[in-house]
Formats: C-alpha cells, sequence, structure tokens
C-alpha cells in the first residue's frame, strides 16, 4: 500500500504542477489580454476625446461665425438709417430750392430781375387786318421767346 500511497502523491504533485503551470500560462494570457483590452480602452477614450474636441471647436467657430455676421448686419442697418436721414435732408433741400419764392427771391438778388412796371408792358390792338394779325403774330412770338429765354437761364442756374 506505502507503494500506491507514494504513486499517488507522486501523480497528486504532477497533476497540481500541471494545474499551477496552466494557471500561470492562463495568467499570462489574461494580462495580456487585459494589457491589450486595456490599451484598445485607452486608445478609445482618446479617441472619442478628440471627436469630441473637433465637434465643440466646429461649433464654437460657427458661433464666432454668426456673431461676426450679427455685427456686419448692425452696421449696416445703421448705414441704412444714417442714409435714410441724408436722403430725407436732401429732400428738405430740394423742396426749399424748388418752391417759388427761393425761386423769385434768387431772380431778384442774383439775376436783377423785377415785375414788370406799367411801362413796359405792351399793348397790343386787333384789327382787321391780316397783314397787321401777321405783325402781330411774329411779336408775340419774339415776345415769348424772349421770356421763354429768360426763363431757361434762370432755371439753368438751379
Amino acid at each position: 500500500m506505502l507503494v500506491a500511497k507514494t504513486e499517488e502523491n507522486y501523480y497528486y504533485n504532477e497533476n497540481i504542477r500541471e494545474n499551477v503551470r496552466n494557471n500561470n500560462v492562463s495568467d499570462r494570457r489574461r494580462k495580456n489580454t487585459s494589457k491589450k483590452s486595456n490599451s484598445k480602452n485607452k486608445l478609445q477614450f482618446i479617441a472619442s476625446a478628440i471627436i469630441a474636441l473637433m465637434i465643440c471647436l466646429l461649433i464654437l467657430y460657427r458661433y464666432a461665425h454668426i456673431t461676426q455676421l450679427r455685427l456686419e448686419i448692425t452696421q449696416l442697418e445703421s448705414q441704412k438709417i444714417e442714409l435714410e436721414k441724408e436722403k430725407q435732408d436732401l429732400l428738405a433741400e430740394l423742396d426749399r430750392v424748388k418752391s417759388s419764392s427761393k425761386i423769385e427771391e434768387d431772380a431778384k438778388i442774383k439775376l436783377g430781375m423785377d415785375y414788370p412796371t406799367d411801362e413796359q408792358i405792351v399793348y397790343i390792338s386787333m384789327d382787321e387786318n391780316v397783314q397787321d394779325d401777321k405783325e402781330v403774330a411774329e411779336e408775340n412770338f419774339f415776345l415769348v421767346q424772349y421770356i421763354k429765354s429768360m426763363m431757361d437761364a434762370v432755371l439753368k442756374l438751379f
């Protein structure tokens, strides 16, 4: 029986050694796989952090662009308001210049014009004579041309 016990111990010790070896090999494999999985996890974390950073930078860039456009819009609106005020001022100036009282005042002061007196007025009599009618028509035409040329000279000043 002793021999059987020693053989059993021998086989038992060898089984333990094999189990320990197998455990050591499996521990090594576990360590290798855990190291690999840890490195994969780290790489995934870094990649996701980089992607999140890129998204944040893109959003920040778009907000900066929107802010720049809003500033440009504000500047254009202020320019529009200034131009509308200038337009209103110019329209008021135009109305002032076009008024008949201003034209009359400029004609008197700048051109020395005045309303005609009674001596300057020419009365034309209408005779039944056709020859006289032609002369009167020519005189009227000359007078109209003279007045028209004076008005043109006044209008050219403006």
